[in-house]
């Protein structure tokens, strides 16, 4: 910090004023100043708060210099660990004029090279102090700019500064990218004011900016490989050159194809294996575009293009197409030489390949089990003389291993051979001719059961069907479903159609009761292209659950009884039935007290017994008493039935009569018989019952009431009661009961009936039954039913009745079945018959068994004539119909199909003798060409074919087997074939036929044109001013014939195209048009470009040549030191021996060629410097290192600096040579010892000073002024009890030794002596 003061001031004037501020200069100014010494002291004073220093004195010698230091405390601190006060700082007062004063002691600064022209560079204002004179004002700061160079005078036309401002500004356009101009400017800024001058260094950097594309030394890279170049070694380099410097000329390469990799070094390499065969063409070129891209903060890039050409290699193996893993069919029936299957490989080396079997030695061979393959086709066929039997006993499926191998044809590189393989499963296809059969169809219907009720969920297996079809694959894989005929809408089961399992259906109620079986109709039908249907009847027991309670057949019973009857008189009998089966309808009798009839009759079952538990007669045993006039009580029926028994209650009354009373007496009559016939379509009202009783007691004329019961075969319910009806009549004076017939019978349903009619004296209550048993006699009411709506059977063609009944064991070609649920006898003895029209063709081809229903062929059949024949069967029982309006026997028809079997007896045709393809040359492997079908009238041939040359050999086509699609297998070319007559035959396992196939290929323009050379190269003299100037004549042919692709154009592309080099479009003479310059920065030694050969008049395929032109270097560039060069030396160095020194080198750049002598230079000193006569550096004239031959003191001003002149030449003819100024600055050593500004200090402290308390500051000094090693600390030469040292930093960050308070109490002045220590020590 710089002030001043005037001469005679008055005492306490303000001259400066410190300003400090808290939390690093980013607080508040609530500071206190704190004096630590001014000298001399009480020349000045600081204020503690303002920090306003005042004079102390009213007179000051002019020209001398005055110090304050002080310290600034933070009063109000926010972190008290850390320290509250600040560094040193110390103001230097002048009692004189001081110069303009700059803020910094230099000024660096860096500039980007793309400001432009008058850019406002750095800002060097420096300060101007106030007069000492009162009154007088000073002059304005005039600045100037000059080079910091003494050697450079260029400095000063790239920047100016404004004399009034100090601001410096740009006044050329820099380029940090060209070699030939400074990277830094060096100078010295002059602020001068009133004769009165100061100095300050300026340094100005220029920095790049990322303004230059990378450029590629070449438009296009080429290369040629052979297709298994071992990844990631080389294959070239491409280099690009960015101007910039630093990140901005940093570049990273990459590439837009994914086969190649490439590094920070521009080596490009294989990243996965090369293939030379992707076109067929036994070369492949690789063409992709290579990027650079630099560094810089916007990135730049550019592009260009690389061709590998890769050349094959028999390094492929064959390979199976479309799989390695075969599968066909052979039907079980095929003939020798039957084709199968049509290997295909495809060797990417375009090798020849052939094919084989291998044996169970590991073999080839051509012959394998039943098969054969050609070597060259691949087609696989049966071998001749295979039969069906053979077939039928080979192994199924039939594995096969297919060998593959190339022969290495394709390359000229010697290589071994390769082999693949494949796996060919060869399946028996079954002829679907037999039809599922039940064999345990019969055992069905006795393992069959189910309990009644439903079944919502978790159903519970029924049975199990089984089906076998002894044909395989799909012809033998059965799926099952039930059969229902179309009236029938009751569907009770489910069936697995997978497994056969039989189950209920969640929808159906079975019940015991209303159906005691269930019919089932399974059918199992096979899934052959025309399937076969197998059927299963059987019926399902419905297993009696006990949930039917004993009914009584009344509610009631009411009797009288005599109170003078005897003891073991039977009184009444009740009976009950059960609709449940047997096991659960055992019913059992118990008699019970009715609670509900009153207290008075609570013992009356103690005069009662039941004869025995399974009856129901009640007996008396014991006397009735006299007063008794009624009894009253309960019979139980229980049905004993399981899990649970179930119980039904009927009351019985007895009235006791007094008088000994008979029951009404029944009246023998021709139509009142116990036993009553009646047939089950018997008219509606017919009386069937005409009965009479009377009453037996005292009055004869006592009226007779009648009732009639009734129950279905031994088991009454309401449907038996409504079936019948009792009729009252008088006639002559008497009362009859009739009964008639109510609804119909059905004796299919019930066959008898028990009828119960009770005559009641209506005087004395005294009842009289009588029972009756109606048998139902059956009539030929059914008509017969056949078990489904239609029947289906199959026979092969062209076999006899008697091949037929050998082949099939005597089974029948399908057996028609229908039910007659009559009674046994003529009535349900069913007989089938076929039934035709009158010509009777029907039964003329089949016959039928008359009782059993089994169809048998009569004659053979073909099939190509009738495959499908419709019957009609009709059943018909043995009796006259019962039926209304019905005449002769109950009948009924069926319909069955018999579907006639194909078997291979035709031969397959093609519809033409000759067939016409064509097919580009162009078309790859694969390509489908034409497709030619066959015809067999045997339905469903399975039609194989293959396809030969006309005269043998290879051909370049194979045949889809089973479709006829002729298709590509081998590259085809027109160049060398453009026909080919090939011979289709189509086989159908026994029979052949065969067609001519002619393919025409189709020349298409797949040659490019091909140089005569694959480079051209020449050089030529740089500078030659002799153009344009033929350089080639380049010529390309084209290998396709047609006119397009002889019409050939030519053009360059690349480094110099059609700007430095030209070609004739048609001629394909290349001419240098510009004059060529071999040297840097915007010469090029070689130029490298590409010439195209374009048929079909530039628009078709391009072949490719590669261009150099080489330029032979002439010595036209003089070497070029680069803009400034420095050096620096250590002091104090002493040279060891006779060369001495050596502490730099310079380096000249010659443009001109590199390998000739144009630009091998040699050094030299043109201007040296001499101390004592003797010169001080020395330079190697080979490498240009720079030497210095003794030892400098930079403490000497003559010493530190130094500027000689270097040459180059280089040492071409003529020889040219270059010149620059070299820099030797000589760097400071610490070899100096430090020295105080006094030889003694004097102070004075109050004697209440706090501990740490600042007393004086003293400064030390040093020659070295430069050494990074003079670093200052301060101590007392001897340990004080009351003051200490401190080195602290001033304001400008140097050391400054700081005497502290080291106790509080303090009574006498002390001397002390100090010292610097560091390298040296100095008391």
């Amino acid at each position: 910090m710089l002030a001043v003061v005037p001469l005679n001031p008055t005492i306490g004037r303000i001259i400066y004023q410190f300003v400090a501020r808290d939390e690093n200069g980013d607080g508040d100014s609530n500071v206190q100043y704190k004096e630590i010494d001014v000298i001399p002291a009480g020349s000045f004073s600081v204020d503690s708060k303002s920090g306003v220093v005042r004079t102390g004195w009213s007179k000051y010698e002019k020209g001398e210099t005055y110090r304050i230091s002080i310290q600034a405390i933070d009063m109000t601190p926010s972190d008290n660990s850390t320290s509250q006060l600040s560094e040193v700082a110390i103001l230097e007062i002048l009692a004189d004029e001081r110069p303009p004063q700059f803020a910094k002691q230099e000024y660096e600064v860096a500039i980007s090279e793309d400001n432009l022209v008058d850019y406002s560079v750095v800002d060097v204002k420096a300060q101007s102090f106030r007069s000492i004179e009162d009154g007088r004002s000073k002059g304005p700061i005039i600045y100037s700019l000059e080079s910091g160079d003494s050697s450079s005078s260029d400095e000063m036309k790239w920047f100016r500064i404004d004399p009034s401002t100090g601001i410096v500004h740009l006044t050329k356009e820099l380029d940090y990218d060209d070699p030939a101009l400074p990277k830094s400017h060096q100078f010295k800024v002059t602020a001068r004011e009133d004769n009165r001058e100061s100095h300050v260094a300026l340094k100005i950097r220029i920095e790049d900016v990322n303004d230059n594309v990378p450029m590629f030394t070449r438009p296009l890279y080429t290369a040629q490989v052979r297709e298994d170049i071992p990844l990631n070694q080389t294959i070239l380099k491409v280099t690009a050159i960015d101007k910039d410097s630093g990140d901005n000329a940093r570049i990273t390469y990459s590439l837009d194809n994914q086969n190649f990799s490439i590094n920070e070094n521009g080596e490009i390499s294989a990243r996965i294996r090369l293939d030379a065969d992707q076109f067929n063409e036994r070369h492949f070129v690789y063409r992709f575009n290579v990027t650079a891209r630099d560094h810089g903060t916007n990135q730049l890039s550019n592009t260009a293009m690389v061709h590998i050409r890769t050349e094959n290699t028999n390094d492929e193996s064959a390979v199976f197409l479309p799989t390695s893993q075969y599968t066909a069919f052979v039907a079980e029936d095929a003939q020798g030489g039957t084709p199968v299957i049509q290997i295909q490989a495809r060797d990417a080396d375009r090798d020849e390949v052939t094919y084989s079997f291998m044996d169970k030695n590991q073999r080839s061979t051509q012959t394998m089990n039943l098969f054969t393959i050609d070597q060259h086709t691949g087609l696989v066929k049966l071998r001749h003389g295979v039969t069906p039997i053979d077939l039928a006993e080979a192994e199924n499926p039939i594995n096969l291993t297919v060998i593959v191998e190339d022969d290495g044809s394709c390359c000229v590189y010697p290589s071994k051979t390769h082999t693949s393989y494949a796996t060919l499963l060869i399946g028996i296809e079954d002829v679907n001719n037999n039809k599922p059969e039940f064999p345990d169809c019969a055992r069905y219907s006795e393992i069959a059961k189910i309990m009644e009720g439903t079944y919502k969920s978790d159903p519970p297996t029924i049975v199990k069907v089984e089906a076998t079809d002894d044909d395989s694959s799909a012809n033998g894989d059965i799926v099952y479903s039930l059969y229902y005929t179309q009236s029938e809408s009751r569907k009770a089961f489910v069936i697995d159609r997978h497994t056969g399992v039989l189950t209920p259906s969640p929808h159906v109620v079975f019940d015991r009761e209303t159906r005691p079986r269930e019919d089932v109709t399974v059918k199992a039908t096979d899934r052959g292209d025309r399937p076969l249907i197998g059927f299963c009847q059987f019926s399902v027991e419905v297993v009696d659950v006990n949930d039917n309670a004993p009914q009584f057949e009344r509610p009631s019973y009411e009797t009288s009884v005599s109170r003078f009857e005897a003891i073991g008189t039977s009184v009444i009998t009740v009976f009950a039935f059960d609709n449940d089966a047997a096991h659960n309808a055992e019913i059992s009798y118990k008699l019970e007290v009715d609670t509900t009839a009153g207290e008075e009759h609570q013992n009356d079952i103690e005069f009662f017994e039941l004869v025995n538990r399974r009856s129901g007669e009640i007996t008396l045993i014991k006397p009735i008493p006299m007063r008794t006039q009624k009894f009253v009580f309960n019979v139980i029926a229980d049905d004993n039935g399981v899990p649970e028994s179930l119980e039904s209650t009927s009351q019985v009354i007895l009235n006791v009569l007094d008088k000994q009373q008979k029951a009404p007496k029944w009246h023998s009559s021709p139509d009142c018989k116990p036993g009553i016939t009646v047939a089950e379509n018997v008219e509606m009202n017919k009386v069937i019952l005409r009965c009479r009783a009377t009453s037996s007691g005292d009055n004869k004329k006592s009226d007779v009431i009648y009732k009639l019961t009734a129950s279905a075969g031994g088991h009454g319910n309401s449907k038996a009661e409504s079936k019948f009806r009792q009729f009252n009549k008088f006639e002559n004076g008497n009362e009859w009961v009739e009964v008639a017939i109510m609804e119909p019978l059905d004796y299919e349903q019930i066959n008898n009936y028990t009828l119960t009619l009770t005559a009641t004296d209506m005087t004395s209550h005294v009842a009289s039954t009588k029972t009756f048993i109606v048998e139902v006699m059956d009539v030929n009411d059914v008509v017969p039913q056949f078990t489904v709506d239609l029947f289906t059977g199959t026979i092969d063609e062209e076999m006899t009745p008697n091949e037929y009944l050998e082949k099939m064991n005597g089974k029948p070609i399908v057996t028609v079945k229908a039910i007659d649920t009559d009674s046994d006898g003529p009535q349900n003895e069913v007989h089938y018959r076929i039934v035709g029209e009158a010509n009777g063709e029907e039964t003329k081809h089949f016959r039928i068994d008359e009782l059993t229903g089994e169809i048998f062929p009569n004659e053979k059949f073909d099939r190509e004539k009738v495959d499908m024949y419709i019957l009609t069967v009709e059943a018909s029982d043995r009796s006259v119909s019962a039926l209304p309006g019905a005449n002769g026997p109950n009948k009924d028809n069926v319909k069955v199909q018999i579907v006639i079997n194909d078997v291979n007896d035709n031969a397959p045709s093609f519809e033409e003798s000759k067939y016409i393809g064509r097919v580009k040359e162009s078309e790859g492997e694969g390509h489908d060409v034409i497709t030619i079908k066959a015809h067999d009238l045997d339905k469903h041939s399975n039609l194989r074919y293959h396809l030969i040359g006309s005269g043998g050999g290879r051909i370049p086509f194979g045949v889809r087997t089973d479709s006829g699609t002729i298709f590509v297998k081998e590259p085809l070319d027109f160049e060398s074939s453009d026909q080919y007559h090939l011979i289709l035959i189509a086989s159908d396992g026994r029979h052949n036929a065969t067609t001519n196939v002619y393919i025409h290929i189709e020349d298409v323009n797949d040659n490019a044109p091909q140089f005569e050379q694959q480079k051209y190269a020449t050089t030529v003299i740089e500078e030659d001013v002799d153009v344009p100037k033929v350089l080639f004549n380049v010529r390309a042919t084209d290998a396709d014939q047609d006119e397009k692709s002889s019409r050939i154009v030519y053009r360059l592309e690349g480094q110099g195209a059609e700007e430095v080099f030209r070609i004739g479009k048609y001629s394909g003479m290349i001419e240098l048009v510009k004059p060529l310059d071999r040297d840097p920065p915007t010469g090029v030694p070689s130029w490298n470009f590409v010439v195209q050969a374009i048929d079909d008049d530039g628009m078709g395929l391009v072949g490719y040549a590669d261009v150099q032109v080489n330029v032979r270097d002439i010595n036209d560039n003089s070497p070029i030191f680069p803009e400034r060069l420095f050096g620096f030396i250590e002091e104090n160095r002493e040279p060891i021996h006779s060369d001495g020194v050596y502490f730099m080198d310079v380096q000249a750049r010659d443009f001109d060629d590199p390998t000739t002598e144009n630009a091998n230079i040699e050094y030299g000193i043109v201007r040296n410097k001499l101390i004592d006569g003797e010169p001080v550096f020395r330079i190697d004239q080979n490498t240009g290192k720079i030497f210095a031959m003794r030892s400098l003191d930079r403490e000497m001003a003559s010493e530190r600096e130094f500027i000689i002149e270097v040459r180059a030449n280089d040492r071409g003819v003529p020889s040219r040579e270059g010149f620059a100024n070299v820099t030797i600055k000589v760097t400071d050593m610490n070899d100096n010892a430090p020295f105080f500004e006094k030889t003694r200090y004097e102070g004075s402290v109050e004697e209440t000073a706090p501990i740490g308390a600042a007393v004086m500051s003293f400064s030390a000094f040093d020659a070295d002024e430069e050494a990074k090693d003079n670093v200052f600390t301060y101590q007392l030469a001897e340990e004080s009890d009351y003051f200490y040292v401190t080195t602290d930093k001033d304001s400008k960050q140097s050391a400054v030794g700081v005497l502290r308070v080291k106790q509080v109490t303090l009574k006498k002045a002390f001397l002390r002596k100090i010292f610097w220590v560091g390298k040296f020590e100095k008391i």
